[in-house]
């Protein structure tokens, strides 16, 4: 993964300065908001639990077709 782009124009530098000194004035105004900075990394998260195969089993009369059942893609 490319963080910075090899060749920054005049604007996109002097932006990446003026962040960078709102930060550090910031931290000159408070030493301790560093320690309240909360950092991570992409990771794909899921919310729910995969059923298990007793779980997502279903009875059906025989004449029945079986139930689809969905393949998750990530």
């Amino acid at each position: 993964a490319k963080f910075v782009p090899k060749l920054l124009n005049f604007d996109q530098k002097q932006c990446r300065v003026d962040i960078t000194q709102e930060l550090l004035n910031a931290v000159n105004d408070d030493p301790d908001l560093l320690k309240r900075v909360i950092t991570g990394d992409e990771s794909w998260v899921y919310g729910y639990d995969v059923e298990t195969k007793a779980q997502s089993s279903q009875w059906k009369r025989p004449e029945e077709l079986r139930p689809h059942r969905w393949k998750s893609s990530r």
